[in-house]
């Protein structure tokens, strides 16, 4: 499985618009290094798990994401 995916692909599989995504990351809703990164072309990158807590309202430490 995947471990990280583009906003773009989040956008596809979840039904929020990248635009949404690019909001809650703005409002600081998903957080940079535990939620998202950008990868080393600048590309915004979103980690599958950490979604999957954010959406079940779970919290999540940045070192056991990270690690991961």
């Amino acid at each position: 499985m995947v471990e990280w995916v583009t906003i773009q692909k989040l956008a596809a599989d979840t039904g929020y618009s990248v635009q949404a995504l690019r909001a809650k990351i703005n409002r600081g809703d998903f957080i940079q290094g535990l939620h998202w990164r950008k990868s080393r072309d600048g590309r915004i990158q979103f980690n599958i798990e950490a979604y999957n807590s954010w959406v079940k309202g779970e919290r999540l430490e940045l070192k056991s994401v990270v690690a991961a």
